[in-house]
């Protein structure tokens, strides 16, 4: 059995190299190196027949899948393209590493994937001949329907009321994402945000001087002031950082003084 080795030899799961346990990815014959099951950016759009079928008004559009890659890991040998076989206890410490409950990170290491990453969790099948296990199909099944960007972070600092902080959003997806953000609030008082992209108005009253607040991309919020009920300052509206086809631009506007630090992970639709 001759294996092809693909242009991405090496990815990283869960913290964890490929190429560290001994193992590339590969192809078994000039059939390639992936095969994607269900790519990114598949729609399914819902109608209603108009005007005697004439035409077809859209009612609603969403995403019904995620994506799912499918390719091969055998052992590495710079000695001969002929892979070795795996074990049975080898195996079992890779589907161990790979066949898990949860999702984590997966990261493919080739120049394409320089910023992208995705999460998610492999389904594994041996690859047999003549009774002997020499590879092992991975099925990598993600929890989105596109790929993500590494992570963008901004840290800011405003020095008076009403200043503005703007950020363009890359993300590939029109509509918006929560960001992880924390807030430390430089003086008392009221604090407003208004996105200019969606005029939403993020609002948390009393805060005090010294306050810090955070907001997670799960719709998570906490203060470092126990006896700040914040759950009734606030007003529900949760950050989030947008855009729309024609515009990218979020101008974030603070009503008072405070330190920022925002993070989020723009969606990519380009996985190859």
């Amino acid at each position: 059995m001759e294996v092809i080795v693909t242009i991405a030899e090496n990815f990283e799961y869960a913290g964890e190299f490929l190429n560290d346990k001994g193992y590339i990815i590969c192809s078994p014959d000039n059939s390639g190196g992936f095969e994607t099951i269900n790519s990114d950016s598949q729609r399914s759009f819902n109608t209603q027949s108009m005007f005697n079928g004439k035409m077809f008004e859209l009612t609603h559009s969403a995403y019904e899948d995620r994506i799912e890659i499918t390719f091969c890991i055998c052992k590495h040998s710079c000695q001969s393209p002929i892979p070795t076989p795996i074990t049975t206890t080898e195996s079992r410490v890779l589907k161990r590493w790979l066949n898990r409950p949860d999702f984590h990170r997966f990261k493919l290491l080739q120049p394409n994937w320089a910023d992208i990453y995705m999460e998610g969790s492999f389904n594994v099948k041996d690859v047999e001949c003549m009774g002997q296990t020499y590879m092992l199909e991975l099925t990598f099944i993600s929890n989105r329907p596109f790929a993500l960007h590494e992570p963008i972070t901004y840290n800011f600092t405003t020095s008076n009321n009403n200043t503005s902080f703007t950020i363009y959003d890359i993300s590939d997806e029109v509509g918006y994402i929560y960001p992880d953000i924390e807030i430390k609030c430089l003086e008392s008082g009221n604090l407003e945000i208004l996105n200019s992209n969606e005029e939403r108005r993020t609002i948390i009253k009393n805060c005090s001087n010294g306050e810090t607040i955070t907001f997670t991309r799960d719709l998570i919020m906490n203060t470092s002031i126990i006896s700040h009920k914040i759950q009734n300052d606030f007003n529900y509206q949760f950050l989030r950082i947008s855009n729309s086809y024609y515009n990218r631009k979020n101008k974030l506007t603070f009503s008072i003084p405070v330190q920022v630090s925002l993070k989020y992970s723009p969606y990519i639709k380009a996985v190859s």
